[in-house]
């Protein structure tokens, strides 16, 4: 199949590494489908990335009134007769795709996600009236990488609408290949990463109850009140990332809400138990089996750490069969064949 995938997440612009976010989609879908991808770049060109053909419309990194976005859209309407499916990553990116006829794929929404700064308030005030509200009015079909977002999509859209998780990359993130963290002894320290959705204060009470317990942060760029026990760290290699997550005795993740979460979908490929509020979003991805929720603990010690572990080979097991992004990619193959056909 002739796919076009269209984000303002690519390897040569975004946040996301080389073995997270969503974009890895389009890796997978490139080993069996002929693949092109529009995305952004300081200048407009045309370039290959193995067996993806990358489009680059000019663009900057900041972009709150969505200029850039509606540009890889304008770019890949210009391009979609030419393809069989046409996917946008993201809804940011399908402003000006011609209706019906394409996928697009959702992973926040207001009322789900809960800001607190107000530019962030505003921005996803202006994303849902510009970008969200027509890309559930055009859109043959829409994914959702969560069931509380597939909740928030309107009734009138919710027959074209359906729960599609989010991917992780299995081969890379795979305990077998972890070495033991430079600086740090294994079994020695919970970890977390990543900002998005975290709850600061209950990863705060953790830490305070647990003062000989090291907790390795990843990410985080506005930090906690002084605590001696953690240790901060940024820019780390996936490699070097993939080593912390095999020697952590734990994850954490207390979270004020989810949609989907790399940090989580990297953590279970490693086999790693994770401790997790149990809220909305989060428990698509996590159970009983194969994390603890916070919930279920009596109080915030981590005193008998060992206790609490699950079967890390059934934790990996699980993400195999239901996480892997060649199981996603079937799932999304229905759709762009029910997009075609709505086209």
């Amino acid at each position: 199949m002739k796919i076009l995938f269209l984000t303002h997440h690519w390897t040569n612009n975004s946040h996301h590494s080389l073995h997270s976010g969503f974009q890895r989609l389009v890796q997978f879908a490139a080993e069996t489908n002929e693949v092109a991808v529009v995305t952004w770049d300081r200048e407009e060109r045309e370039f290959a990335e193995g067996r993806i053909r990358v489009i680059a419309v000019r663009g900057g990194r900041r972009d709150f009134f969505f200029s850039k976005r509606i540009a890889i859209s304008r770019k890949g309407a210009a391009l979609a007769a030419q393809y069989e499916a046409v996917h946008a990553l993201y809804e940011d990116c399908s402003f000006a795709l011609p209706s019906g006829g394409y996928t697009v794929t959702f992973h926040v929404m207001p009322g789900v996600v809960r800001y607190h700064r107000l530019k962030q308030k505003v921005f996803m005030f202006l994303k849902y009236r510009v970008l969200q509200r027509r890309a559930l009015r055009n859109a043959a079909s829409i994914a959702c990488v969560s069931t509380n977002l597939l909740a928030a999509i309107p009734d009138r859209y919710q027959s074209k609408s359906r729960f599609i998780p989010h991917g992780v990359d299995t081969v890379f993130w795979d305990p077998a290949l972890a070495k033991p963290p430079a600086g740090f002894e294994p079994g020695g320290y919970v970890l977390c990463v990543g900002a998005h959705g975290l709850d600061r204060a209950l990863l705060s009470e953790f830490v305070r109850a647990n003062p000989r317990r090291t907790f390795v942060i990843v990410g985080l760029k506005d930090r906690l009140d002084p605590f001696p026990n953690i240790r901060y760290l940024y820019n780390l290699s996936d490699e070097a990332l993939r080593d912390l997550y095999g020697g952590a005795a734990l994850m954490i993740r207390p979270l004020e809400f989810a949609t989907a979460n790399n940090s989580v979908l990297e953590a279970l490929a490693m086999g790693k138990t994770i401790l997790a509020s149990r809220i909305p979003g989060i428990t698509d991805y996590l159970t009983d089996q194969t994390a603890v929720f916070i919930d279920s603990l009596p109080d915030r010690s981590l005193g008998q750490i060992e206790a609490l572990r699950r079967d890390s080979v059934q934790i990996r097991q699980t993400v195999l069969d239901r996480f892997s992004w060649n199981k996603i990619l079937s799932d999304y193959t229905v759709l762009y064949h029910q997009s075609r056909n709505h086209g």
